[in-house]
């Protein structure tokens, strides 16, 4: 994805307050803790954090009916949890990762990429309860506490100097309130609640462990998921799949006439972006196209590369040393590179102008020392359009030896792309539809082909290659899918 303009998360107006050592009673659980946050200091680091969470995880996904529908479920919920008067928020983003996550103070965030997965309005109210029970239990104010957080920097562990930090947008530092992990206890406790408010508003919780199960069969990676990962420090997902049929079996409960809605969903998801959208850029190979914006760039053989709302990110498999593209503010290249190593903390080299591709672009080299040693990389700001483009890279001293040759050579191919070919692409999209007759999966399959692996297709649906699926059942097939390959 790359749609830029990230901003950082600062927590300096949070973490510099006067927060005085309090017990108080949680509203979710009824036990009393120590807490160093208050909930109007939640709603805070909340509000203050929303746009850069938005942003990373691809920004709103641009449907207001489906964006409607997910901010008037959530409120259905909120409203029955033990803190209503939250200034709740549902955000439903344009991310194909499988992923749900909430910032203390209500704000919850659903990607389109777990929506598409799910089969069933139940199965979301699942998920939205889940993560209304972390902010009603206060489980990121106890994390904060835990960690002694109220007068230190959420963001730790980088190799830069926060100087340095800053510049490189809407990476994992500027999403720290996020990286705080769940422990497993945390995550039980969401579950139970949000059970709890599923029941109370008369959805089925059967649909929760539906929607474990689907967790489990996709089985992300770390690295798959983004940050935060929804199955990151969570209980294993067969687990919570027992421990919400036991719920269901103990509450003596007939949920029959309990709302499932599944035809309702489904039809809403007719024609959602399925996985990734490559008008927020693509890979081929190492070669990065944003066609919108119509450039490219290649990076390092072999390097890992990772594209966010925010910046093109690549790394070398050895972790000692780093590129990234993101926007400049500057109106000149030079302006870019001058500002760069203008910063505090930044120590500038050898600089100069160039064409790079028939591009107006400037160049300088800097050091930055850090406790854990000297960083030493190369900036590129390059003009093409509109816009001003700053390519960045940088390592560890022996790193930088090892890369220098070969990030200053990825630099260089940033060019205009003008090839049709190119630039008209076309995102995957579900398809949804109802089965004139009984058939089996390869049947189904078969008449409704789809441009994805028929896999893929099973997973979407959470059907098993050997059931008979009957006449008047709802489903996806992907359709589109415009993408050069080569």
């Amino acid at each position: 994805m790359l749609s830029f303009h990230s901003k950082w998360v600062s927590f300096t107006a949070v973490a510099s307050c006067a927060v005085l050592l309090s017990c108080a009673v949680n509203p979710a659980t009824g036990r009393r803790e120590i807490s160093l946050v208050s909930e109007s200091q939640e709603i805070a680091m909340g509000r203050e954090a929303d746009p850069a969470a938005t942003e990373q995880f691809g920004g709103l996904y641009g449907d207001d009916e489906l964006q409607q529908y997910v901010v008037d479920l959530g409120n259905r919920l909120a409203v029955i949890s033990e803190r209503p008067t939250l200034p709740w928020e549902f955000h439903l983003v344009d991310h194909e990762l499988v992923n749900a996550f909430a910032l203390p103070g209500g704000f919850i965030y659903i990607t389109r990429g777990i929506l598409a997965h799910m089969n069933s309005e139940a199965e979301l109210a699942g998920v939205l309860g889940h993560e209304i029970g972390h902010v009603t239990a206060r489980h990121s104010a106890g994390q904060i506490t835990r960690a002694q957080l109220g007068t230190v920097a959420l963001i730790g562990g980088a190799i830069f100097s926060e100087t340095l930090r800053d510049n490189l947008g809407g990476a994992a530092a500027g999403l720290g309130l996020l990286m705080l992990k769940y422990g497993r206890d945390d995550e039980s406790e969401a579950d139970a609640l949000g059970y709890r408010y599923v029941t109370r508003e008369r959805i089925d919780p059967r649909g929760i462990s539906d929607v474990m199960r689907m967790l489990q069969s996709t089985n992300p990676s770390a690295e798959e998921m983004g940050i935060p990962g929804w199955m990151l420090s969570h209980p294993d997902p067969g687990d919570r799949v027992a421990a919400n049929d036991r719920r269901i079996r103990e509450s003596g409960t007939d949920f029959s006439t309990y709302a499932l809605n599944r035809d309702e969903f489904l039809q809403r998801l007719d024609g959602l972006v399925f996985g990734e959208d490559p008008h927020q850029g693509y890979l081929i190979g190492e070669r990065f196209i944003q066609p919108d914006l119509q450039f490219e760039i290649t990076f390092p053989s072999g390097w890992r590369i990772q594209n966010s709302p925010s910046a093109v990110q690549a790394g070398a498999t050895s972790d000692d040393a780093v590129m990234q593209l993101t926007f400049s503010n500057a109106q000149t290249p030079a302006a870019c590179a001058r500002a760069f190593v203008a910063q505090d903390g930044v120590t500038g080299g050898r600089s100069g102008q160039q064409r790079v591709n028939g591009l107006e672009a400037a160049w300088a080299e800097f050091t930055v020392q850090t406790q854990s040693g000297e960083i030493r990389g190369r900036v590129s700001c390059v003009a093409h359009a509109d816009n001003v483009y700053q390519v960045l890279g940088y390592g560890t001293r022996a790193g930088w030896t090892t890369h220098a040759a070969s990030v200053g050579g990825a630099m260089s191919t940033f060019r205009h792309v003008g090839d049709a070919r190119y630039l008209s692409v076309a995102p995957h999209r579900i398809d949804i539809v109802r089965l004139p007759r009984d058939m089996t999966f390869a049947e189904f399959t078969q008449q409704y082909p789809s441009t994805v692996p028929d896999d893929e297709v099973r997973l979407v649906n959470q059907v098993g290659e050997d059931v008979t699926l009957r006449q008047g059942r709802l489903m996806k097939r992907i359709t589109g899918g415009q993408i050069p390959t080569s």
